[in-house]
């Protein structure tokens, strides 16, 4: 694992974003949800540990991803889609402090420039638990 930032670098600004700039990735922002009581309190350094250990992992869960949302084009729209079709925009963080980690990512897509593409993912195991149209990132 590639250490890109450290937990203590976490530190989300005024309006609950972070943004990162990844080479092999691009610039993306990372989201602590406002609807989250994590958003109202001092983040510990266990819960930024969580956030930083997944930013981290990037090259594996992108690659999770990226073949889940190839399955989801060729279904949906029977497109067939290689690394410049899929943007990754940004990083929601989905879970309170207290709890396992999941991770909402949302992606700008050629197959659907309108709408993009948004999965939920389990953030220690990998494990996506919905795919969808962009918003199912952060709803």
């Amino acid at each position: 694992m590639l250490e890109i930032i450290k937990s203590k670098n976490i530190v989300f600004n005024e309006d609950y974003e972070l943004l990162l700039n990844i080479e092999k990735y691009g610039e993306f922002y990372i989201y602590l949800s406002d609807d989250l009581e994590a958003c109202k309190e001092k983040l510990s350094d266990e819960y930024k540990t969580k956030i930083s250990n997944f930013i981290n992992n990037i090259d594996v869960w992108y690659k999770i991803a990226f073949d889940k949302i190839n399955i989801y084009a060729k279904e949906k729209y029977g497109k067939e889609i290689n690394n410049n079709d899929v943007n990754l925009v940004s990083i929601h963080i989905l879970f309170e402090q207290n709890e396992d980690e999941l991770f909402g990512i949302q992606f700008n897509t050629s197959f659907d420039e309108e709408h993009g593409c948004g999965l939920k993912m389990k953030g220690n195991l990998f494990e996506i638990e919905e795919i969808g149209e962009a918003d199912v990132a952060f709803c």
